[in-house]
């Protein structure tokens, strides 16, 4: 039976509608989802993560920078369709799912957020969830930052408030079947681990897929962004088809280096920057169009689109509209 499973396509959506807070200054001028990993955003790691699972089509929620996320996505060249929810009011990650609902079909469906990088074999998830019988089926794995869900020995899923049993982390990365979305109000605010409750109360199987050793990694903070670039550089394999490692810098073939540049650690330099003469960049990320005066040191900092940089800097994210210091808890 295992075999005709494998075969299965599914629909997938990702959570990408959220303010992130949490990313700012960086997030003043992209969404969260566009952010660029290694010189591409987010969102094409993560679509590319679901095709490879057999995703045949996906929706992407927006609402910080809808416009944004909707021209990147015509503009992408993805394997396989994707579209954009637009979202006036945040309806959170219940209401996300449910204002999307003439897309699903009888099917199971993924939902993952759109702040994570993984290579968790989702085909494994999918098939696990299927043979169970859940009705939903969350993938977990020990993260002690965001141990919180209570696990019983069958696998059920009990509370995502802690308790006796064991603790464990949830990923953002989950299949459904449809019958969840009934469980859901149309148009209003809702959380997604509300409508898990809700299913737990009435008896049915919310189940945990836990997985070990598999690369996943939460970006939803500026020190996490910044450590999941240093992390790859020190790696000697990669994690995921297509990511450096193996203490490869990346520079874009359209930047601009001035004489005398010094290139230091992990470093990744968008498209169009120019950086002047006697420049440093030490483990540092700077996305597009950034433009890096004279002299200029740049050490453990993130500096986003667009931004001029007239003095050395170290340990903060610059934007358009401010910096803010990193802590270093990474």
């Amino acid at each position: 039976p295992y075999a005709e499973l494998e075969m299965r396509s599914f629909k997938a959506m990702i959570l990408a509608a959220g303010l992130a807070t949490r990313l700012r200054p960086l997030t003043n001028s992209r969404p969260k989802v566009l952010i660029p990993i290694q010189n591409r955003p987010l969102l094409h790691w993560l679509v590319e993560y679901l095709c490879g699972a057999g995703a045949e089509e996906v929706i992407i929620n927006a609402h910080h920078l809808s416009d944004k996320l909707v021209d990147s996505v015509q503009r992408a060249n993805f394997p396989i369709p994707a579209h954009v929810q637009k979202e006036k009011v945040l309806l959170g990650t219940g209401g996300g799912i449910r204002n999307v609902a003439d897309f699903w079909d009888e099917r199971p469906f993924v939902v993952i957020n759109g702040d994570i990088l993984s290579s968790i074999d989702l085909r494994e998830v999918f098939i696990r969830h299927e043979s169970s019988g859940a009705t939903a089926t969350l993938v977990l794995k020990d993260e002690p930052r965001f141990n919180r869900v209570q696990v019983a020995k069958d696998g059920r899923i009990l509370s995502f408030s802690g308790g006796p049993e064991k603790h464990l982390a949830f990923t953002g990365i989950q299949v459904l079947n449809p019958e969840v979305l009934a469980m859901i109000p149309a148009d209003i605010p809702m959380s997604i681990i509300d409508c898990y409750l809700q299913l737990i109360s009435k008896g049915k199987k919310v189940m945990a897929h836990v997985v070990k050793g598999q690369y996943w990694r939460e970006l939803g903070s500026l020190e996490g962004y910044l450590q999941v670039h240093q992390e790859l550089f020190q790696l000697k394999e990669t994690p995921f088809q297509g990511l450096q490692v193996d203490e490869k810098q990346i520079v874009h073939d359209s930047a601009i280096l001035g004489s005398h540049t010094r290139l230091d650690g992990m470093v990744c330099i968008g498209q169009e920057c120019e950086l002047e003469s006697e420049v440093a960049i030490q483990g540092s990320i700077i996305w597009d169009q950034v433009k890096v005066k004279t002299g200029c040191s740049i050490q453990r900092s993130i500096i986003s689109d667009g931004a001029v940089v007239t003095e050395s800097l170290e340990g903060v994210a610059v934007g358009k509209e401010g910096r803010v210091k990193l802590t270093g808890r990474l």
